[in-house]
């Protein structure tokens, strides 16, 4: 016995490399299978930002499921190291066929999304500078709504970074306080920002939320913490939708054909 529990801890540390380099590994970029009637192909890229703890799999289906249903098609992935750098792998030749760019944070296991912040804005600045893009689409997750979110009412006015044309938020809590924590700090910030959002252009929110059956919960965040962002963006010059999805929980928002169907809809056929 004492043998078998010696190699515990390899077994353990090999798993967890394992998960860690599996988690990863990014969907390649697909061409399109087909072009559809019914979506207007362009070269603005739709990004997309996992929420906390997120990886390669919080995406990977949805790239290939829109790849080969016709909508569009992964060129990029950006990975934000610890440090905050940058690493773009694919070729993107900015043909008008709806480039999908996957976004990984290799810390996505942060204590809060102040980081994810930064991270958003220092690739869209790239992205505007090197590539001269001025609009994009962003579709995110949990706490990577609220980063997104947060980077456009905070930043998204400004002339080094592009316009944004359409965002998806999935289950964003962007107002997290509660009984014991009366004040969220960074919902404060976002309703003292000194940024124009008259400014912002005449960008489109999706603000899409699932509730499970008999609650107003996905089961992590609360319909609560998710609709106060209506208020934020009343004052502003976008145009701000909210979708109910009853019987979907947090973590299907990102991963049932319901959604990515959705999603799709949302981004191109609106």
């Amino acid at each position: 016995m004492y043998r078998k529990l010696r190699w515990l801890p390899v077994v353990l540390g090999a798993s967890w490399f394992g998960y860690r380099w599996a988690s990863r590994q990014a969907t390649p970029a697909e061409p399109l299978r087909q072009r559809r009637t019914d979506v207007a192909y362009t070269t603005t890229p739709t990004f997309f930002i996992p929420g906390w703890g997120g990886n390669a799999w919080t995406y990977n289906g949805l790239l290939r499921w829109l790849a080969r249903a016709g909508f569009g098609h992964k060129v990029l992935t950006v990975t934000v190291d610890r440090r905050g750098g940058l690493h773009f792998a694919g070729q993107w030749d900015q043909v008008a066929d709806n480039p999908l760019i996957q976004v990984l944070f290799e810390h996505s296991f942060t204590p809060d999304y102040q980081e994810q912040i930064d991270w958003i804005t220092a690739i869209l600045r790239h992205l505007k500078s090197h590539d001269h893009v001025d609009a994009y689409n962003l579709v995110a997750h949990s706490w990577g709504g609220s980063a997104a979110v947060s980077s456009l009412l905070l930043y998204g006015a400004a002339g080094d970074v592009p316009r944004l044309n359409r965002l998806v938020l999935l289950g964003a809590p962007v107002d997290e306080h509660d009984a014991t924590h009366p004040v969220d700090v960074a919902f404060q910030r976002l309703q003292a920002a000194e940024t124009d959002l008259r400014e912002l252009g005449p960008g489109v929110i999706h603000n899409v939320y699932g509730t499970l059956s008999g609650r107003l919960t996905d089961g992590s965040v609360p319909v609560t913490q998710i609709t106060p962002l209506r208020q934020v963006v009343a004052d502003s010059s976008l145009s701000y939708h909210e979708h109910h999805v009853p019987g979907i929980g947090h973590g299907r928002l990102h991963a049932s054909p319901e959604m990515w169907r959705l999603i799709a809809r949302l981004l191109w056929q609106d």
